[in-house]
């Protein structure tokens, strides 16, 4: 689950929030605080919990116009889904790790 927001100050930040496994691969590379977050991922698991990292990056107003640009087009596409998660994951990487959760997952 990824949101867009505006900061108080103006910032354009990019907030993602999803399994370990996938968000791991959309963190930037030697990502330094990974390592450690591991250790908590290992513990919740083991406690049975689902795991999940949260990351984020700032993105420039320009980047955001010319990303929206792209969504709006993709999600009036006859092809919907596939062309909103096409564009989606074009800004889903690159991020920097804010942190780890877990929940209990009763399915």
């Amino acid at each position: 689950m990824t949101v867009i927001v505006r900061t108080p100050e103006g910032k354009v930040l990019v907030i993602c929030k999803g399994a370990d496994s996938i968000i791991e691969k959309r963190l930037k590379a030697n990502e330094e605080h990974l390592a450690k977050t591991q250790n908590f991922l290992d513990d919740y698991a083991k406690g049975g919990l689902r795991t999940l990292l949260i990351a984020s990056k700032e993105i420039s107003d320009q980047e955001y116009e010319n990303w929206n640009a792209k969504y709006k087009k993709a999600s009036q596409s006859i092809n919907k889904e596939a062309e909103v998660n096409k564009v989606a994951e074009e800004l889903e990487v690159e991020f920097n790790l804010i942190g780890s959760t877990a929940i209990e997952d009763k399915l």
